[in-house]
């Protein structure tokens, strides 16, 4: 591909992570019954559609004057691919954030949760749809129907954007994930403290973070039953209450990252199972403190 070849992929990946956007946008405020801006960033582009779209464009042939696109190659090989890079996006996500972002274990024939029969198969529709019908449009038979003097300045303007766009999203993310460290550490030494003082010995929090449900299982029963006790103590350590106090304002940090744009984006998310304890003992901390 030549360099205009590339910025005009680039193009495309915009305009369909766009187009994207709007078609999650609709789907997701319908079910809702109220406006969710959907997408990981503040702008209206979701670039995990870009990125599928161009899947289909290039090796797959949708935008190869000399190659007729086959449906069949299109729809199940497409939807295939997508289905890939969404399993893939998820799990990065999750590892990054501490945080499922979206979640089809309610779904028939879902993998783990992180992608589904039924998106796999919209997925697949969708492309057809790029390929046959909208993608047409913008391209004619080289490949190139937009003008040039157009999308050169398109996509400068857009980088500049996106760029802008990608740093204030990361540092919201990342701010989360550090109150959160913060909080899990704090956790951790407020028990082994309690644990010294009271004689008894707790569940540790690498058990939540455990593979095997059982231990999962036992974490939560074993906090649960000394959760009361627990909380008790904390407020009566007054050597303690500096970093008790510090800790119920991280957590109010926390509930206000809550209503940034990525939260709200996914009100399905969910955060990993050791840090749903976290926050229950947090809450009671917090209806401790006011």
């Amino acid at each position: 591909m030549s360099g205009a070849d590339l910025i005009y992929a680039y193009f495309y990946f915009i305009i369909y992570s766009m187009i994207g956007w709007v078609c999650e946008t609709t789907y997701v405020s319908i079910g809702k019954r109220h406006f969710v801006n959907r997408g990981f960033f503040y702008g209206p582009y979701i670039p995990i559609y870009g990125l599928g779209s161009l899947i289909a464009l290039y090796p797959l042939g949708g935008n190869m004057p000399s190659v007729t696109p086959n449906p069949f190659v299109i729809f199940f090989v497409g939807g295939l691919l997508c289905t890939i890079l969404e399993y893939f996006t998820s799990w990065l996500m999750e590892k990054l954030f501490h945080m499922r972002w979206w979640d089809y274990s309610h779904k028939k024939f879902n993998i783990h949760g992180r992608v589904c029969l039924l998106n796999s198969t919209l997925f697949g529709i969708m492309l057809l749809v790029l390929v046959y019908i909208v993608h047409p449009m913008f391209a004619n038979t080289s490949g190139q129907q937009v003008s040039w003097s157009f999308v050169e300045p398109f996509v400068q303007i857009f980088t500049v954007i996106f760029v802008i766009d990608g740093i204030f999203t990361l540092i919201s993310l990342i701010k989360r994930k550090h109150v959160i460290e913060k909080m899990q550490k704090d956790m951790e030494a407020f028990q082994a403290q309690f644990e010294q003082d009271k004689a008894v010995r707790l569940a540790k929090w690498d058990d939540m973070r455990a593979k095997q449900k059982e231990k999962r299982l036992a974490y939560v029963a074993d906090w649960d039953e000394h959760k009361d006790e627990f909380v008790e103590w904390l407020n009566q350590k007054a050597d303690l209450s500096d970093r008790v106090h510090a800790f119920h304002d991280n957590m109010e940090k926390l509930r206000n990252l809550q209503h940034t744009h990525a939260a709200n984006a996914f009100p399905e998310r969910q955060v990993e199972e050791d840090f749903v304890e976290l926050k229950k003992v947090a809450d009671e901390l917090h209806k401790k403190l006011k």
